[in-house]
């Protein structure tokens, strides 16, 4: 019997690499991106992503892609909707449940934490409100939508939230991590396994949450990574947050139970 055909958009991103390791002992994979990929698309662009999609034949679509740092999508709310709400919206038709959006816990408002996959998102940023619309579109056509909350894991080029970390105390430079804002943290190696087993289950829940083992701020997982680690603690920096638009404790909960716990993570990150 051969092997699925699974389309991976975003494969060059922090979660990519992981993802497609997961899958490459069960299926087929072909990597999406603007470039360093098995396609080449650019997602801003209607036509030449549709005709990409087509032109590679998958049998599951996995997408990851999206413009992902706030502050860009503060700039250019229309380009954030183009690129996290009408692409996998229009990607989506005709793939059904075959089609899996990988989206956010920003879409909540951090008011009524923890959050279970039925709650309704209350977006604050440009960025969550762009996301929350690409699930609406993605579930309009049938596809499926996972949850991620805030990853961290090895990174070379300094991505994720323990790879920023590192990057930074490796060059001397101090870290500012929030005090006030709370998630359930995820390794991305986790995550991935995670997505896999999500991508096959077609006739599972139409929204799924993937949470960590623990609820923590930034704060705390950087003096933990330290601790595991035997990183210097006096280069991280403690703030609160005051933006009006990054919500408090967006921590998840749902079906989902990573296998290792926390301790077991850091030591990987």
């Amino acid at each position: 019997m051969s092997k699925p055909r699974v389309l991976v958009s975003g494969a060059t991103g922090f979660l990519g690499p992981s993802v497609v390791a997961a899958l490459q002992n069960v299926a087929k994979v072909i990597t999406l991106a603007r470039k360093h990929a098995d396609v080449c698309a650019d997602l801003a662009s209607p036509g030449a992503t549709a005709a990409a999609v087509a032109a590679a034949a998958p049998d599951y679509v996995l997408h990851l892609a999206a413009m992902a740092r706030m502050i860009d999508c503060e700039r250019d709310p229309a380009m954030a909707q183009r690129l996290n709400a009408d692409a996998p919206g229009e990607i989506a038709v005709g793939f059904g449940p075959r089609f899996v959006l990988v989206s956010t816990d920003l879409v909540f408002d951090g008011c009524r934490a923890p959050y279970a996959p039925l709650d309704l998102p209350m977006p604050l940023s440009e960025y969550g409100m762009s996301k929350a619309a690409g699930e609406r579109q993605v579930l309009a056509a049938g596809g499926r939508v996972v949850r991620l909350p805030l990853l961290f894991g090895r990174d070379a080029k300094g991505r994720g939230a323990t790879g920023m970390i590192r990057a930074a105390i490796e060059q001397g430079q101090p870290v500012t991590l929030f005090t006030n804002e709370y998630r359930t943290p995820l390794h991305v190696v986790d995550a991935a396994a995670a997505l896999r087993q999500e991508l096959f289950a077609e006739r599972g829940p139409r929204i799924v949450h993937l949470a960590g083992p623990e609820r923590l701020s930034r704060w705390e997982l950087g003096n933990l990574l330290c601790a595991r680690h035997g990183l210097p603690r006096a280069l991280l920096v403690p703030v609160e947050s005051q933006a009006s638009n990054r919500p408090r404790d967006v921590s998840l909960v749902g079906t989902f139970r990573p296998e290792r716990d926390l301790a077991a993570m850091l030591a990987d990150a």
